[in-house]
């Protein structure tokens, strides 16, 4: 399995492919002050939602050279707690990977280990161009 990605937007962000393997991923992102929402302190909820999406659609279908091979065709994520603190990690798992579509899920935790959001996430397999 492959943790090597074209992905810019990640790349931009500055998120981290910790762990992968059939059965999940752990993706990491160090936090910035331009990731904070209004509140000064609090990630921005998108932010967290990226990080989600990204550790999900990891484990749901490994990049090939670099690139995905699935899309996001349905995400839910349920806010706990305000994300805050240094880095935040997601933790992905594969709960039915089907020949097409595969269902996932992530825990959200700040670097402390507290629980700050949990997501829900439906992929399909796509074959790039």
């Amino acid at each position: 399995m492959s943790t090597e990605s074209k992905n810019r937007f990640n790349h931009y962000l500055g998120i981290e492919i910790q762990h992968l393997d059939d059965q999940g991923c752990k993706a990491a992102l160090k936090i910035r002050p331009d990731f904070y929402n209004s509140i000064d302190g609090v990630v921005h909820g998108g932010v967290t939602s990226t990080l989600a999406d990204v550790a999900m659609g990891y484990a749901a279908a490994p990049h090939v050279d670099g690139v995905q091979q699935c899309v996001t065709v349905e995400s839910k994520i349920s806010y706990l707690a305000p994300a805050r603190g240094d880095l935040l990690l997601a933790e992905s798992k594969v709960i039915k990977r089907g020949s097409k579509i595969i269902v996932m899920e992530a825990r959200i935790t700040t670097g402390d280990g507290e629980l700050v959001a949990v997501a829900l996430g439906t992929y399909a397999r796509v074959k790039p161009k």
